[in-house]
């Protein structure tokens, strides 16, 4: 740029909220003239006009028929001129562009334009010294795997027909076809065919259960109930009568579950209870390290990118939720607003805590991740693709071995205290 603009002469500081910082760019008529030379110089290298090659258009002309494209030429030559100098001036560190606002322009008398940074937190980590955490060890007993392994044999019973003539009674599930009556006359959508009931559960039709218990297959019940703010009348048939069958703890089912003997079963199932069980202890204590470091280290995040991270878990959201339990992208981006500001801060805090710890990822350390990732790959097209990819997310994957490094050093340093869920 051919303009210069001296910091604290026409570019001042005017606001700091947080990691947000405003500065002013004021230009008198001089500047801003320097400013509109070169940016008629370089208009003309791009306008045509009738009766004009390109580059060949007097500027008087481009100045009077082109104000507008003038207009922001100037702004983005004064813009691109304040920025190495309040970026210098200021020792900011932006994390997202600028936002040029409030631009005032008065052709050949003045220009004022307010550029607006944010910035990344600056913090001195504190608190992470010898964190309090509790972890809460969790013994499995033999009754709780007992439970899990009749909650897989529940989850596998199946129905069959119950024997012949045998009567509806509570431990069935019955198939029924109903009428439903108001006032003697038929409902209009009122009858239903082959609904399955289950005989121990309560119903949505209040006294239905109760009134096919003890019939037969084909037999019909007919019982009076409400039915939102009426009384209705409801003839039910009875079309089959179906028994539950909880599959045995015998041979088929040791089978199924890869296993010869009971013992194994419940060996199997013990580990796989104390791995969750020791996940989620993990999982907790961790909370509470977390919860310390945010406490001891309060930060003003950068707006933007807690937009962009609530954003994200947005995306992430739609991905893993069903669709009906999606809510407007708005009142979403709301409710995951605390967490994205939770995830950024718990980052800042890391960051500046393996800075000063001098925590690193080694190219060595990155190369062994990379191995991990190629084992996991079975063509060689799968691998090319991995490594490619591998190398474009390579600075965002040793921040992330950096991240989970610190927060190992930070465990390591605390005071955990054991006691029994």
């Amino acid at each position: 740029m051919n303009i210069t603009l001296g910091f604290g002469d026409k570019i001042k500081k005017i606001k700091q909220e947080g990691c947000v910082h405003v500065f002013s760019v004021n230009l008198d008529a001089k500047a801003l003239g320097e400013a509109s030379q070169e940016a008629l110089v370089h208009l003309q290298s791009v306008v045509s006009l009738p009766g004009f090659r390109v580059g060949k258009v007097p500027l008087a002309m481009i100045k009077d028929q082109f104000p507008s494209m003038v207009k922001d030429e100037v702004l983005d030559i004064a813009a691109k001129a304040a920025l190495p100098e309040i970026l210098k001036g200021s020792q900011l560190n932006p994390v997202v562009s600028p936002l040029l606002k409030d631009v005032k322009y008065d052709a050949g008398k003045s220009l004022y334009f307010e550029i607006q940074f944010e910035c990344s937190p600056t913090i001195e980590p504190k608190g992470y010294e010898k964190i309090a955490a509790t972890r809460k060890v969790h013994v499995v007993t033999d009754a709780e795997v007992d439970k899990y392994i009749n909650q897989v044999r529940e989850y596998n019973a199946y129905l069959k027909p119950a024997d012949e003539n045998e009567a509806a009674a509570k431990d069935h599930f019955v198939i029924v076809d109903y009428d439903t009556f108001e006032n003697g006359a038929p409902v209009k959508d009122g009858s239903v065919k082959g609904e399955i009931v289950d005989l121990s559960s309560p119903q949505t039709i209040a006294g239905l259960a109760d009134a096919v218990v003890g019939a037969k297959k084909g037999e019909s019940r007919e019982f009076d109930a409400p039915f939102g703010d009426k009384k209705m009348h409801f003839k039910v048939t009875v079309t089959e009568i179906k028994k539950k069958v909880v599959p045995a703890l015998d041979e088929n089912f040791l089978k199924e579950a890869g296993v010869k003997t009971v013992e194994e079963l419940k060996g199997n199932v013990k580990k796989l209870l104390e791995q969750g069980s020791s996940e989620k202890t993990e999982k907790d204590m961790l909370s509470q390290i977390e919860d310390a470091l945010l406490k001891s280290n309060p930060m003003t995040l950068p707006p933007t990118l807690v937009k962009e991270e609530a954003q994200e878990l947005l995306e992430l959201f739609k991905k893993r939720a069903p669709m009906e339990q999606h809510l407007p992208d708005e009142s979403m981006l709301e409710r995951l607003k605390p967490v994205a500001e939770r995830n950024l801060s718990l980052t800042y805090i890391l960051h500046h805590i393996a800075k000063k710890e001098k925590v690193e990822a080694t190219d060595a350390e990155l190369e062994a991740e990379l191995e991990k990732v190629m084992a996991r790959l079975n063509t060689e097209d799968e691998k090319k693709k991995g490594r490619e990819l591998f190398e474009k997310r390579k600075e965002y994957i040793r921040a992330s071995m950096v991240e989970s490094k610190t927060m190992s050093l930070v465990k390591d340093r605390a005071v955990i205290k054991e006691e029994k869920a």
